[in-house]
């Protein structure tokens, strides 16, 4: 796949340059917009270039921009993501029945920070956590609690052995079906930090009781239908 670099700004040239490592996207630079063909499949530009056909990226997060490339490619977004929790976190993302990009991290900032790119540069559907390693799992929900209404807890039993990334992408294609309360039940802590940010999502407007706080934890029913489900419970009251 060939991919147009049209930039007067080499330092960011050489940036994008570094982090480009997948050997099927050849970059190519342009000194002539007017040279562009149909031989391009993507264009990144600093700046939007009107009259363009060529799908155009005008990158942000350089640690996403492979991510960012495929999805121009295969025409996606509202991607799903799967993250594999633990001392070394997993991260997988899913779009158009691919998986786009993998990586691993250590800091659950720096996962945040990649999420947080994710969703502002292309769009996420939904956020699938493995409901194992409760501690870690803990500390990356509070992480990303800014995207708590697209997080999902599924089942990591028997997800296999394998690298993390892997276990990732395991997590990113379960299915909400799984009887996650048979292997996970969630502690008192997990259900007051879901009605916590019930609260704040629904900008003070209702806290969800406990019951509907173990339905989102165990895989159930996502933030944003138990919210409207328990905003009609006490309308009905």
């Amino acid at each position: 796949m060939i991919i147009g670099l049209y930039t007067k700004d080499f330092a960011l040239l050489n940036r994008i340059t570094s982090k480009i490592k997948d050997k099927n996207i050849k970059l190519r630079h342009i000194a002539d917009i007017s040279k562009l063909n149909d031989e391009y499949h993507v264009l990144i530009s600093k700046n939007k270039i009107r009259n363009c056909d060529v799908p155009q990226i005008q990158p942000g997060n350089l640690d996403i921009l492979e991510l960012n490339i495929r999805c121009k490619i295969y025409e996606c977004s509202d991607l799903i993501i799967g993250i594999d929790p633990g001392g070394v976190i997993g991260l997988s993302v899913i779009g158009a029945g691919r998986i786009l990009f993998m990586s691993t991290y250590e800091n659950p900032l720096d996962l945040a920070a990649i999420i947080k790119s994710v969703e502002l540069e292309i769009g996420i559907k939904s956020i699938k956590i493995g409901s194992g390693s409760p501690p870690e799992r803990t500390i990356i929900l509070d992480s990303l609690k800014d995207h708590a209404s697209k997080i999902q807890l599924v089942n990591e039993y028997n997800s296999g052995s394998g690298s993390h990334t892997e276990a990732a992408t395991r997590i990113a294609l379960r299915q909400l079906e799984y009887k996650l309360e048979e292997k996970y039940q969630p502690k008192s802590g997990e259900i007051a930090w879901i009605q916590q940010e019930s609260r704040r999502l629904s900008k003070g407007l209702v806290t969800i009781d406990k019951e509907l706080a173990y339905e989102i934890l165990i895989g159930k029913v996502s933030m944003s239908d138990a919210i409207n489900k328990y905003t009609e419970k006490i309308k009905n009251r």
